[in-house]
């Protein structure tokens, strides 16, 4: 009785475990794109640093039972760049029109009581940013069979990021002057910060010839000021 009952136990426990090694570990290469949505408090602004790229991603994971398993991903997308040029000096104009204001570089006795274009013109400046969101995002899925040859696979981890930003600005003339006005170097600025976000997602695995799987999906992220929308695409090689 007592081998009856566990040759019984081993029985199921091979029943359970078979999918799972059916299954196999997996090794992927994808597209993705980013969606990414940030805070904005000025309105006037161009705009926040949100924007859209795409880049690519690997994933390798592992099934634990026979629906459930793991899953690390790295992404590396492409560069978000924003740019916005509004115009700075004409406000002088209003600001003080009765300062009196000798220029060295003009013949002595000459003076302005109010701003002049021609002689001053308006300056503009570019703010040219350059945002990259990596991440590293280790997770659990679950797997609904719906077909032999569809599933798909709901997941929940967490994201590793780093995220690298140039700020660049230049400074320009809106037209000619008449006064040797020398050019202003550039002002570049440089940060990386690191963060850790929840993430959640959906996938479809579909069985293609052999033990290649077509993957299509969409993962949610948290981000620093925002949220971070991540569709994909890509294959999956079981072995």
């Amino acid at each position: 009785m007592q081998w009856s009952s566990a040759a019984a136990v081993l029985l199921l426990a091979g029943a359970l475990a078979s999918p799972a090694f059916a299954q196999g570990a997996y090794l992927g290469a994808f597209l993705v794109g980013d969606i990414i949505r940030l805070d904005q408090y000025d309105t006037r602004a161009g705009d926040s640093g949100s924007g859209e790229a795409f880049g690519f991603g690997l994933r390798l994971g592992t099934p634990i039972a026979a629906k459930w398993g793991v899953e690390v991903e790295f992404v590396r997308p492409g560069e978000i760049t924003s740019d916005q040029t509004p115009d700075i000096l004409p406000l002088l104009a209003g600001t003080a029109p009765n300062v009196r204001t000798s220029l060295p570089t003009l013949p002595a006795g000459i003076d302005f009581n109010v701003y002049d274009p021609l002689t001053i013109p308006a300056f503009s400046y570019r703010f040219r940013s350059t945002q990259r969101h990596t991440t590293l995002s280790p997770s659990l899925w679950v797997r609904q069979e719906i077909s032999p040859r569809f599933s798909l696979v709901y997941l929940g981890g967490v994201a590793f990021g780093r995220t690298s930003n140039e700020v660049e600005i230049t400074y320009t003339l809106s037209r000619p002057s008449i006064l040797p006005i020398p050019p202003i170097a550039p002002t570049i600025t440089e940060s990386i910060t690191y963060d850790v976000q929840a993430m959640v997602g959906v996938e479809g695995r579909i069985r293609m010839a052999g033990k290649v799987d077509l993957v299509p999906g969409l993962r949610l992220q948290g981000a620093s000021g925002g949220w971070l929308i991540r569709p994909a695409v890509g294959l999956a090689w079981t072995f």
